[in-house]
């Protein structure tokens, strides 16, 4: 418990760049993520208010000094391709012998080349904390029924973040009226919570065959 405790007292203290900390409705399921070494970025809890109808989600990233310098540097040569696609357009406006456009278009490629590489490597430096969250869900929904749209899933969202969140929460029912909104939030919501008292079962299971020295 002193761990678990720690991590509570932890992340009580993390905010938004708004100064918001984390969502009551929330906050557990980030909790049980990180004690599981499932690094968090962002989070939400759910809402039904001004800002509209917001379903519950958490993201997850791996960040360490490798997954940061390949962000640099595919920030880096995405300026450089759109720089170098900038003078390929000039090229053409001013319509510059053909051979001088083909070898800046040569250059463009070569960048576009360089970018998708840096993408693959930054995609795969998420694969096995990914892989391990995958694994919670799978044996979570082992023998567990539940509607389709109410099973959590897994997307990708630009090449270094991967999000949970219930697959209603694709716009199933975002033009539905407030009663059923407010029927899939709650549902929503417990299936977060169901998840996370599985993925506390999993932490704590693991510390009792495993104490520490």
């Amino acid at each position: 418990m002193q761990e678990w405790n720690a991590l509570i007292d932890k992340f009580t203290k993390v905010t938004d760049r708004l100064g918001m900390p984390i969502d009551t409705d929330i906050f557990e399921t980030v909790v049980a993520l990180n004690a599981l070494g499932i690094t968090t970025t962002q989070s939400c809890g759910g809402h039904i208010d001004e800002r509209g109808f917001l379903l519950p989600w958490v993201d997850i990233e791996m960040r360490n000094p490798t997954s940061r310098e390949l962000h640099k540097q595919y920030i880096i040569v995405s300026d450089e391709v759109d720089k170098l696609q900038r003078e390929v357009k000039g090229l053409r406006e001013k319509q510059v012998d053909l051979s001088v456009i083909e070898e800046a278009q040569t250059r463009v490629n070569e960048k576009y080349e360089e970018r998708h590489l840096l993408n693959i490597q930054i995609r795969m430096q998420q694969c096995a904390m990914r892989d391990r969250l995958v694994d919670c869900l799978s044996r979570f929904y082992e023998g567990r029924v539940v509607s389709f749209d109410r099973r959590l899933i897994l997307h990708r969202l630009g090449n270094s973040r991967t999000r949970m969140e219930n697959q209603g929460a694709h716009d199933f029912y975002l033009g539905a009226p407030l009663d059923i909104q407010q029927q899939k939030l709650a549902e929503y919501q417990e299936e977060m919570r169901d998840f996370t008292r599985f993925l506390k079962h999993i932490y704590f299971s693991q510390r009792t065959e495993n104490p520490l020295p």
